[in-house]
């Protein structure tokens, strides 16, 4: 189950675009073997309870900077059309002011942001990331089980049905 400090927590998911000087390789083994490890203090150091990454491509309208991307500065006007990303970020955090305050920290400024500039496209879309979002995360499973209880026990009854008739 969802440890107790968790419950209520804001996720950011942010789409990122790679610096184009690297190649796909490139980039994943430097954001995760270089760029995380320098993350990882700074994250725990303001309270981040998760930062993940998901080494993955595909493409998305960019949108503006919000609150959950204090990093992502547009310059210009954003295409409307999808662009490609190669990566998602994603932080589980208590709050998005104890997030945003982060980004004020001079480690930031002068470790992560400097390395940011080395793997992300900071001239693109949104200054490399190209979309964030974020929302309250409610777990509905964890580690392969329910985590809302009993909720919902009649589409379990229901679902038991179904297993009954597809066994005969």
């Amino acid at each position: 189950m969802t440890a107790a400090s968790e419950k209520g927590c804001i996720q950011i998911v942010s789409y990122i675009k790679r610096n184009p000087a690297l190649s796909p390789a490139q980039f994943y083994e430097h954001w995760e073997k270089v760029h995380a490890p320098k993350v990882i203090p700074w994250a725990e150091k303001h309270g981040i309870l998760r930062y993940q990454q998901i080494h993955t491509s595909g493409s998305i309208v960019p949108v503006p900077a919000t609150e959950s991307a204090p990093n992502a500065i547009s310059r210009g006007e954003l295409p409307t059309t999808p662009v490609e990303f190669d990566g998602i970020a994603i932080f589980l955090v208590p709050s998005l002011q104890q997030f945003n305050a982060a980004f004020e920290d001079p480690y930031y400024l002068e470790v992560i942001e400097v390395d940011e500039r080395f793997i992300l496209d900071k001239n693109g879309p949104g200054n490399g990331v190209i979309a964030s979002f974020n929302g309250r995360m409610i777990d509905m499973m964890q580690q392969g089980k329910t985590a809302i209880g009993h909720r919902g026990e009649e589409y379990r009854e229901a679902w038991e049905g179904y297993e009954k008739k597809t066994r005969l």
